[in-house]
């Protein structure tokens, strides 16, 4: 045993000569952080909005958000229903660009989304009206943290006009509760989704529910009665095998606080 832990007490003490080897190498290369990211590297602003103004940022059916997205090219922007926003891409510039943007919008200041705001107005859903309770089949438009645009009503053959989007809540997707929307979503492999109209919130904005539709159907939530505690990341919804830890014997366990109690007693 005693043996054991002079092995032990040496390898600690190597480890520790070639960890402080690397950090003086890492040193050289570079004495301190870089004043600006490489443009290939993700980054990422965040802001603060008014909860009562995150409608103007998302806009009907998601429009302005996914205007946002395109004009300056960015991976993503997430509203979180606190006001947080996230904005990633990989220009900084078009990112503050953005920011600004964004915050003009919600100042009231804003005009209707891009580079400068001088898009004018976008056409509107022209059609019928959906109705409450109705079951509709929906294009999925476009996918947030905080849930998903549905396209459930079809606009003009010729583009003129859109068709009608109304928003899918993260919290009304699923049974159980949903992590990671996104993800939920690309583990379902499919490009439409079943919900039920649910009507219009105060905003005017109209909202669907995936999961008013399983209720409908009698699906009942596998896991933790109503809401669930248990949240899930993918839309394959197989719970994983939980991990143990690997079981040390006694006599390892001894190595290795005696090899410990000695590197710190020299």
């Amino acid at each position: 045993a005693l043996d054991q832990a002079k092995t032990m007490e040496r390898a600690l003490d190597q480890a520790k000569t070639g960890r402080l080897h690397i950090l003086d190498e890492m040193e050289k290369a570079l004495e301190g952080p870089r004043s600006e990211l490489p443009a290939t590297v993700p980054k990422v602003l965040k802001m603060k909005i008014g909860a009562d103004s995150i409608g103007k940022v998302i806009g009907p059916g998601g429009r302005q958000i996914r205007a946002l997205i395109e004009d300056f090219a960015l991976s993503n922007i997430n509203v979180e229903e606190s006001g947080d926003v996230q904005i990633s891409g990989l220009d900084m510039g078009q990112m503050e660009k953005a920011k600004e943007m964004i915050a003009s919008l919600t100042s009231g200041a804003g005009g209707g989304g891009g580079r400068g705001g001088g898009r004018g107005p976008r056409p509107e859903y022209v059609g019928p009206e959906p109705k409450e309770g109705t079951t509709y089949s929906g294009k999925i438009t476009g996918i947030h943290q905080f849930g998903v645009f549905l396209e459930i009503l079809p606009g003009a053959e010729d583009g003129s006009t859109p068709g009608l989007e109304g928003l899918c809540h993260v919290s009304e997707l699923h049974m159980e509760r949903v992590r990671n929307c996104e993800g939920f979503i690309r583990g379902m492999n499919t490009e439409t989704l079943e919900v039920v109209y649910l009507g219009k919130n105060k905003k005017g904005q109209h909202q669907l529910s995936r999961k008013a539709l399983l209720e409908e159907r009698g699906v009942k939530p596998r896991y933790g009665g109503e809401g669930g505690g248990r949240r899930i990341t993918n839309g394959n919804d197989r719970p994983s095998s939980p991990t143990r830890a690997p079981e040390m014997s006694k006599e390892e366990i001894d190595v290795i606080a005696m090899a410990i109690e000695n590197a710190t007693t020299d």
